[in-house]
Parts: C-alpha cells; sequence; structure tokens
C-alpha cells in the first residue's frame, strides 16, 4: 500500500522538483485554464470570426510555462532505474 501510495502522490511531483501541495496547484492551474479554453474552441467553432487565435496563442504560451517539466520528468526517472548517461 505505501509503495502504491508513493507511485500515485509521491513519485512524480518530486520527478519535476515539487511538493504534492506546489504540483496541485500548478497543475490545477493548468487544468482550469485548459477548461477555459475549451469553451473558447467552441465558441470559435460556432462563430469562426470571434477568438481567431486566441486558443493556439493560449497553448504556446503553455507550453512555454511547462518548459523542459517533461524532460526533467523523463531524465528523473532514468536516473532512477540506472540507465541515464549524460553522455547520450
Amino acid at each position: 500500500m505505501n509503495r502504491t501510495f508513493r507511485r500515485l502522490f509521491a513519485d512524480h511531483p518530486r520527478e519535476v522538483g515539487e511538493t504534492y501541495g506546489h504540483h496541485l496547484l500548478t497543475a490545477g492551474r493548468f487544468g482550469f485554464r485548459l477548461a477555459r479554453l475549451s469553451g473558447i474552441a467552441f465558441l470559435h467553432a460556432l462563430v469562426p470570426g470571434v477568438c481567431k487565435t486566441t486558443v493556439s496563442d493560449e497553448i504556446r504560451r503553455m507550453a512555454a510555462d511547462l518548459g523542459g517539466r517533461a524532460e526533467e520528468a523523463r531524465d528523473t526517472r532514468m536516473r532512477q532505474a540506472g540507465v541515464w548517461d549524460p553522455g547520450l
């Protein structure tokens, strides 16, 4: 049970250098932004003349905000598995 708990709640936040609480806030903020963008995308689908670039512009900003978080998480998992080679 402890291993499952750690895998579900602690491992990933640690991989990206965050506490559980910080990860909760960061991921939650992204979730709310995506929900808002979903509504804007549907509005644009109905009325193509509104919000022409809003969704794509915001997604680019979100990708920049995420930075190298996915890469850092992958590298952390590789190091922990003993297969990470900084020379690759």
